[in-house]
């Protein structure tokens, strides 16, 4: 049985089917062409090389010393992960932060305000945001700290994630001052 020209519809499943294939070829992301699933295979490798290679990164950035960082679930600002420095600032080991909330640190004299720009973050109305604040340690007492933060969203837009950068601002207290009692906000 002879076979007629391809329909419109049977070239249009080729090219779809090629797509993918001409683009590795031309992004350099294959040498040659082995068969579709070597395609997706080295495809798939190359995506998996680079997340290792951006988680990583991620990893190395979380872990500097020199600053407090932490990540926590949306809604409930649940802390997920935090880091050596951020510990230190609020008096607390690891493992007791990840059974506290970002929310439960703020001292109640500036959660109102430090809920506040969670909220307008949670809605869309701003990617970041930054804060002063006090942070009530372990030992009962406040620290004046700065947090600079961001959202993670899911693909539906939805907040999943926060992660911030928090940095112990307290005056010294060696000439006998109090820290000041009103937190400021910063907008962005």
């Amino acid at each position: 049985m002879k076979k007629g020209k391809p329909t419109y519809q049977e070239l249009e499943k080729r090219l779809a089917a090629a797509e993918p294939i001409v683009d590795a070829l031309k992004h350099h992301q294959v040498d040659a062409v082995l068969g579709e699933k070597k395609i997706a295979f080295l495809l798939l490798q190359e995506v998996t090389e680079a997340l290792l290679n951006s988680e990583a990164g991620f990893r190395a950035m979380f872990d500097l010393s020199g600053i407090g960082m932490f990540q926590a679930d949306a809604p409930a600002f649940r802390f997920s992960r935090v880091n050596r420095k951020f510990c230190e600032i609020v008096g607390y080991s690891a493992e007791e932060l990840l059974s506290k909330t970002y929310i439960g640190l703020t001292h109640p004299g500036d959660r109102r305000q430090d809920m506040d720009g969670l909220a307008r973050m949670l809605h869309a109305k701003t990617e970041s945001w930054a804060v002063e604040k006090r942070c009530v340690r372990k030992d009962g007492s406040a620290v004046r700290v700065t947090v600079h933060g961001a959202v993670l969203r899911n693909s539906l837009g939805r907040a999943v994630k926060i992660i911030g950068m928090i940095s112990d601002i307290t005056p010294s207290n060696s000439a006998g001052t109090k820290p000041s009692r009103k937190p400021r906000h910063k907008k962005h």
